[in-house]
This record gives C-alpha cells, structure tokens and sequence, in this order.
C-alpha cells in the first residue's frame, strides 16, 4: 500500500519535533539541577514549542487526509505531550491562575510566561525550518507556508459569537479538565482522557465554529498579525475573553472548596462536643 505524500512528510515532522524537543529534555536534565530555575524554564520553554510547532503541521493533516485523521493526529499528539510534559504548564492561563490564588510566586510567573512566549514566537521559524531545511519541500509544506505567510481569519459568525465562544469554551474546558484529572480519578482516565476530550473539542471547533484557540499562546501563535482583525479586537477575543473564562472557572472551584472546608470544620467541631457529651 502506498502511503500518501502529505501523511509520510507529516509523519518526518512530527518525529523531528518530538525528537529534538525530548532530546533538549535529557540533555537539560544531564547539565541542570532538576529543581533549578534554569532547569524549570528550560523544560516550560521546551513543551511550549513542542506544543506550538505541532500545530503548525496539524492543518496539513486536516487539509490533505481529513477531519477524522486530523482528530486523530490531536488525540496522538495529545498522548505524546502526557508522556513528555514533564509538569511544563504550555498555556499562561494555567500559571496565572495558580498566581492569582497564591500558589505560584511572581517571579516564577514571570519565568514562566518569558520560557512560553520565547517558545511561541520561535515556533514558527521552528516549523520553517524543519519544512525547508530537514528534507525536500512538498506542494503539501509550500501551500502550509503559502497560507501562515498570507493568513486571514475564518469568522464566520459576528466577532462577539468567537469572543463568547473563547469565555465559555474556556470555563468548560478547565471545568472538565481540572475533575478529570483530579486524584480520586484512575490513572488512566488522568492519562488518556484531556487527550480525548481536547481533540474532540478542537475537532468540532474547526467544523463548526472557525479560527478559535481557547488558549491566548496558541491563539498568538496561530493568528496574531492574520489579517481581518484589528489588534484590539484580537485581545478581546483570544485573551481577555479565554482569561475571564478560565479565570471564572477557577473562583467558581475555590468557593466550592470554601464551602467543603467549613462543612469539614463544622463536622470536626460536632464531633469533638459529642466526644465531650459522651465522657
């Protein structure tokens, strides 16, 4: 059986990203201490590019073999990102989140953010390279370049249906994620499920919705400077709204905890009186 072109050119890119990102991560862990700054922001900037030059290669896939090879590409790569994350966050919602609720210091958000951003804004010439450079380029790879080169956005509904969509796709997607993953949950589901659950939701935002992210890094990875959006309204759509939603997430989970705790010190302190009744 003759493999397609498209799905061979995909299959070299892929590997030369996961190769070269995961062999950055050995080396890391050879020269640096593991639970040093330089350790922790090479291993963030390393899964943010991973993440971000995979993207690039996914709109071949969607182009040339289809929407089910394309959500089955996500969920793979999905997989793949699980088994080499190594605690990197890949997404600033994640970080400032745990900043705002004081379990992440400023300056580690800072080093964070500085490792995502540096990663997200060498993806691309990441992604050139491996096209031009690491074998012949395809009419598959030159059409890819064509497009990101001369990009414009897919919105085909009003501005404020995207920006909706990126505040409500965001709580929904940290809502599921974050009970999913939780301890109480098998170790499987932890691993296979956002996996599953992000391609299925990337999948149905490509056929029914257009050009949405809801993830700010991504979003400037993709489309900042497309045209067909101002600057302003970019900000609206792919940070203010997904950090609001992300963000609306999280305090809706922290008043839950509130109420868990109090129902937890109201339950000690029947317990303590009926030990005393009973003595």
């Amino acid at each position: 059986m003759e493999v397609p072109g498209p799905l061979l050119d995909a299959f070299i890119y892929y590997i030369t990203v996961i190769a070269v990102c995961e062999g950055a991560r050995h080396v890391a862990d050879r020269l640096f201490d593991k639970k040093g700054n330089v350790h922790r922001f090479i291993i963030e900037f390393l899964g943010t590019l991973q993440v971000t030059t995979t993207i690039y290669e996914n709109a071949v896939i969607d182009i040339h073999l289809g929407r089910q090879a394309f959500a089955f590409t996500l969920f793979s790569m999905g997989i793949v990102f699980a088994l080499c994350n190594r605690t990197a966050f890949c997404s600033p919602l994640a970080p400032i989140e745990q900043f705002l609720f004081g379990r992440l210091r400023l300056s580690e958000l800072i080093q964070t953010l500085v490792a995502q951003f540096s990663a997200g804004y060498f993806a691309f010439s990441f992604a050139r390279t491996i096209w031009l450079r690491a074998y012949s380029t395809t009419d598959a790879h030159s059409n890819i370049l064509g497009l990101m080169e001369s990009c414009g956005f897919n919105h085909p509904y009003p501005i404020y249906y995207h920006l909706a969509f990126e505040l409500i796709g965001t709580f929904i997607v940290r809502h599921v994620l974050t009970r999913a993953t939780s301890e109480s949950r098998d170790s499987r589901i932890r691993f296979v499920f956002p996996a599953l659950f992000m391609a299925a939701v990337f999948t149905g935002t490509v056929t029914f919705v257009g050009d949405q992210a809801l993830d700010p890094l991504v979003a400037s990875t993709l489309f900042y400077g497309c045209r067909g959006l101002s600057f302003e309204n970019f900000m609206f759509v792919y940070w203010i709204a997904p950090t609001i939603g992300w963000m609306a997430s999280a305090y809706w989970d922290s008043l839950g905890e509130e109420d868990a705790k109090k129902k937890a010190a109201k339950e000690k302190k029947a317990e303590k009186k009926r030990v005393k009744k009973n003595e």
